[in-house]
């Protein structure tokens, strides 16, 4: 360990010369809670803060304080129980956790809102001793395991998905405690645990054996209802825990504010006992007895005193400042520490100590991941971090949120939209061979004896057609504008006659594509070189762990730019999800060749959130940032137009005001295009010319219909981003009539825990009105308003204000729609939502839940008002789709309200409303591949089965072999129906293997039914890749043919041996289908 480490750790080990710190800023409460616990007497102590966002932001900065130094401490974080009225899953488990290795193991320190620790909380007794320990191998009673998880109030669900479910099937139980951040899934021979494996939540697969999984009380989630005298405070006796309240004045005001007279009285009792440590804030002044923190913030006081010159330059200027900071400190015998996050830092810490002009040899340089740069005077030791000394301290820096959690996948987008799960009784389903109908269930039908499963579509005239659930495969949900559904009969010919039409359409649209496709292919494009050691650093800089669908888009762009023709990209990921990193990645590479890049978005918030990400992630490069918008003067424009044109900006971001006649580029080589679709007609033909001409990249959060179809089928390239960053929970949606109580209640209980809102009014005129009204309703918080007709000075003040967190609730129109990123904002408040598109609800609520919190939306309807049958629609959309990755979704529910207008022109829209746009896509991926010389075109024929020996049903006669999927082994109706579906959409041999080890994985050990179920649909996919559509056995005689073209073995027509049992005339039949050759 280094002088300046041993110096401060010297300093966390010194006993406090009082129990109360005045002037403590937020930067220094990690240190100096370390500094309480790790001197002195080792005992366990509880950290009060008055909300939960301050909690949390210094829990991850004492873990990263504790590593740096090796503190060797353990530290707890103590989440609250309730938000919003109710719990949230995350939470409840967290807290449950908490408890249990509270009262189970040592721990020094707890860290928690005053709302957490005053909580109901179980009593000791029901938390400890009350685990259960399971290890492979191990004989434990198998019925007296599920009434145990029951008893631990684990709830029995199909199956598990978060904390705190168990799931039972046959001799397999899955579970999923609070204990740990992945479930298990147990697999039992009578009452022996014969496999203990981990597995996905998402897909339900294992992934690694292991050998203990510990299943804890799910106690501790009391609601309000069950309040005892037990709360989080109680625990403090049975443990011998000391206090440390952190800024006790604020502390106490939010108790008055929020809690009752009950919980106030507990705070009171608990902070006037002895041994209680307080640190207080500058405006609690500095009482007598207290000692200073003599800790502090190294550049925050520059920072400060150029609050109103951020706009002009802001970051150049306390660059420079904070070196003229630095000589002083040097000349005043302090040492002088600069910290960086990777292996680059030593490099850039070099350019910029000559930059400024100081001597390299003074300064220290190490690697760290402490968030803040801190001073001590009393030690005369001062570090610096990367945001101090290439930011200016301007902007986040995100190190100490939540660390990634362990990776999960998810379903592909292709995957949801074939999901015969969507499908609801009543909707409209389209099966190939009839058209379009409705869906009216899953019915069980005898026959002969024989109880068959069916799916029941009803057509024209109350006309019913029965489709066995192996044929699933042939039924999918419409997609397409309802209001336009015509319901097909089955005696006529107008669903031939229409996919004849359709096809003869999708085939001149598919060439007209192609045509434009092969014409940009032909341009001469940039041919980037490949990533070299600074593109690695650069990279590696990026404070979180990628998502793997992150690192595929990387590298799917990378992979383009490294080719000699345009390339024209859609990167397409919901909202929050990382698009930006990916676009700041290729923008470096593009920059780093010598070219430049522009960044166009559809509004001056987003321009401004852009500037301030890519600035920050540029900082330390020589590369020059800039931005065109309102927001910058006519002079200042015409400044940086000039530059532009002369090569002296690097990388530009603007608004349409970049696609303007006077924008002239030195060498433009990438354009980043954000939101393509929020951009008019005009803006679209400029576009056109770039694409003849550079690199595009374009964005998208909800994907326009014509983008989405042209990438499933291969005439766009596409990437996708839906995997959700680490601890990211779903937005909460709810519906309500416009009601001041509901206002009050969803504002104070944000502000509560040390949140923000966005309160949307969309109209300029009344925006202020609202204002009064909200003021006079709650007096205590801190509104401001924004929209687009305002000064861009004014506005851009605001919105600083509102990152910076000194505004409580921003009022504002739809401008906020794209762009503002406030990881602390998590409540918005929709006033008439009924009068906004589907994309724009859904963009709005993107703006919220962008970190590990809760996050609210709230959609306010007027009172007695009448909805259209669209806003209706929209609404209940919004509120289904509020799953993470629900933009794929949203795009296909917003198709079908409104169909696909002239996105695609008239004549492509109305073949999509008149088939469904699942089989429109098939088509058109089938004309493609054939178009382009392709034999795989990612689907099969349609292969009929006709075989005298099985019966597709649960049971059959002895001389029968049943085939299918009993309830049985899938008791869920939905699971099964999705099994039968995608079993029917597979097309290789290597699907089905997959297939099968998941359903033995997830549901046991087959049954024979399964077995010749999976065995006949490896026959089709043989069968079906040779060009055959048809399979017959008749009395041992084997009819494999297509048309008039017969199968023949050696010249012969096979035969089966007739008096060998069912399953082995299967087992030849599959051997016999393993070797036909392609037609």
């Amino acid at each position: 360990m280094n002088s300046w480490q041993n110096k401060i750790r010297g300093w966390l080990g010194s006993l406090p010369e009082a129990a109360v710190f005045s002037a403590v800023d937020e930067a220094a409460i990690a240190p100096l809670l370390l500094r309480i616990i790790a001197s002195g007497v080792k005992r366990p102590r509880f950290a009060v803060f008055p909300v939960s966002t301050l909690a949390e932001r210094v829990f991850f900065s004492a873990r990263n304080w504790n590593q740096e130094f090796g503190l060797d401490l353990k530290i707890l974080y103590l989440p609250e129980t309730i938000e919003h009225g109710s719990f949230i899953p995350e939470n409840e488990s967290e807290r449950a956790r908490t408890l249990y290795e509270a009262l189970s193991k040592p721990f020094d320190l707890i860290i928690g809102s005053v709302h957490s620790f005053t909580a109901p909380a179980p009593e000791p007794e029901d938390v400890i001793g009350k685990e259960i320990i399971l290890r492979r191998g191990e004989t434990i009673d198998f019925q007296g395991l599920l009434k145990k998880l029951v008893e631990l109030d684990y709830d029995d669900e199909l199956e598990v998905s978060v904390k705190g479910e168990f799931s039972r099937r046959g001799g397999i139980i899955d579970v999923f405690s609070p204990a740990y951040d992945y479930p298990a899934r147990l697999e039992f021979w009578g009452d022996t645990i014969d496999s203990l494996r981990k597995f996905l939540p998402n897909n339900q697969r294992s992934t690694e054996e292991i050998d203990e999984y510990r299943i804890i009380p799910r106690a501790g989630m009391q609601t309000e209802q069950e309040v005892n005298d037990t709360d989080f405070f109680s625990y403090s006796e049975h443990l011998g825990a000391e206090t440390i309240v952190v800024y006790p004045g604020e502390c106490e005001s939010r108790l008055k504010a929020f809690d009752d007279e009950r919980k106030q009285q507990r705070y009171e009792s608990v902070s006037k006992e002895s041994g209680v440590f307080s640190l207080l804030d500058a405006a609690a002044g500095a009482p007598a007895g207290s000692i200073p923190a003599n800790c502090y913030p190294a550049t925050e006081h520059l920072r400060r005193s150029l609050s109103d010159e951020l706009r002009d330059g802001g970051m150049e200027i306390l660059r420079s400042l904070t070196a003229d900071q630095v000589r002083q400190w040097l000349d005043s015998g302090y040492q002088l520490i600069m910290l960086g996050l990777d292996g680059s830092a030593p490099e850039y810490i070099r350019n910029w100590c000559a930059e400024y002009r100081i001597p390299e040899d003074a300064i220290t340089q190490e690697a760290s991941t402490l968030p803040d740069g801190l001073i001590f005077p009393g030690l005369k030791v001062v570090f610096l971090t990367e945001k101090e000394v290439f930011t200016g301290n301007i902007f986040k820096r995100p190190d100490t949120m939540a660390p990634a959690r362990e990776r999960i996948q998810v379903q592909r987008p292709e995957d949801e939209i074939a999901a015969i799960a969507d499908l609801e009784e009543g909707d409209y389903a389209v099966h190939l061979l009839y058209g379009i109908g409705i869906f009216r269930g899953i019915r069980e039908m005898k026959h002969k004896g024989i109880v068959r499963e069916l799916i029941v579509l009803e057509y024209r005239e109350g006309a019913m057609i029965y489709v066995p659930v192996w044929q699933a495969g042939l039924v999918s949900r419409y997609i397409g504008a309802q209001h336009a559904v015509t319901l097909n009969s089955l005696t006529g010919r107008r669903w031939n006659e229409t996919k004849l039409k359709v096809q003869k359409g999708i085939q001149e649209f598919a060439a007209d594509m192609l045509r434009i496709c092969a014409m940009r292919n032909a341009c001469p494009g940039i041919e980037y070189p490949e990533d070299d050691l600074e593109q690695r650093i650069f990279e590696d800089s990026f404070p979180f762990d990628d998502t793997p669908d992150q690192t595929k888009a990387t590298a799917e762009i990378k992979n383009d730019m490294l080719k000699a023709k345009p390339m024209d990209r859609l990167l397409c990921g919901d909202v929050g999800y990382g698009k930006t990193e990916v676009a700041i990645r290729a923008a470096f590479k593009a920059v780093k060749a010598g070219y430049q890049v522009a960044v166009l978005v559809p509004t001056t918030i987003l321009a401004q959130q852009h500037y301030y990400s890519f600035s920050e992630r540029f900082a330390k490069y020589p590369y020059t940032v800039e931005m065109l918008s309102r927001f910058r003067s006519s002079a200042e424009q015409t400044e940086i137009l000039k530059r532009i044109a002369e090569g002296g900006i690097d990388l530009i971001i603007g608004t349409h005001r970049l696609l303007g006649n006077d924008v002239r580029f030195h060498r433009l080589g990438l354009v980043i295009i954000d939101e393509e679709q929020r951009f008019g007609v005009k803006h679209k033909e400029r576009l056109k010319r770039f694409r003849a001409e550079v690199d595009i990249l374009t964005m998208s959060a909800t994907p326009i219909p014509r983008t989405l179809y042209m990438a499933m089928t291969g005439v766009r390239d596409l990437s996708t981003i839906i995997t959700a960053p680490g601890l990211r929970l779903p937005v909460q949606t709810s519906i309500s009539q416009e009601d001041d109580t509901v206002v009050i209640q969803a504002i104070n209980q944000e502000v509560q825990r040390g949140g923000q809102v966005y309160y949307i009014h969309n109209r300029v005129k009344t925006i202020h009105q609202v204002l009064d009204r909200l003021e006079k309703m709650l007096p205590g918080i801190r509104f401001a308003v924004g929209h687009g007709q305002m000064d861009a000075d004014e506005l851009e003040l605001v919105m600083s204000e509102f990152i910076s967190g000194n505004i409580d609730v921003l009022i504002s129109t739809t401008i906020i729609e794209s762009g503002l990123d406030v990881p602390n904002a998590n409540t918005i408040i929709i006033e008439r939502a009924d009068r906004f598109g589907l994309a724009e609800l859904y963009q709005l609520r993107g703006r919220v839940g962008r970190w590990n919190r809760q996050a609210y939306a709230h959609l306010l309807l007027p009172k007695n008002g009448i909805l259209t049958d669209d806003a209706r629609k929209r609404i209940a959309a919004i509120r289904r789709y509020s799953h993470l990755g629900a933009g794929f979704r949203l795009a296909m529910r917003d198709l079908e309200i409104r169909g696909s207008g002239n996105l695609l022109g008239s004549e492509q829209s109305g073949h999509i409303n008149s088939i469904g746009f699942e089989l429109y896509c098939q088509l058109l991926r089938q004309t493609v591949a054939r178009m382009n010389g392709s034999a795989d075109s990612g689907m099969l024929p349609s292969v009929d089965f006709n075989i005298d020996f099985i019966c597709f049903a649960h049971e059959a006669p002895p001389e029968l072999l049943p085939l299918g999927i009993p309830p049985e082994y899938i008791v869920s109706e939905r699971l099964r129906m999705e099994a039968y579906r995608r079993l029917a959409l597979f097309v290789t041999q290597e699907q089905i293997d997959s297939f099968e080890d998941e359903l033995e994985d997830r549901f046991g050990k087959q049954p024979p039914q399964v077995i010749h179920f999976l065995k006949l649909n490896r026959i089709r996919i043989a069968v079906g890749r040779a060009g055959y559509t048809l399979v017959k056995v008749s009395k041992g005689l084997i009819c494999i043919s297509q048309g008039n073209n017969i199968f023949k073995l050696n010249g012969i027509i096979p035969l089966l041996d007739c008096k060998n049992p069912p399953a082995v005339q299967l087992d030849h039949l599959y051997q016999l289908a393993s070797r036909i050759k392609p037609l």
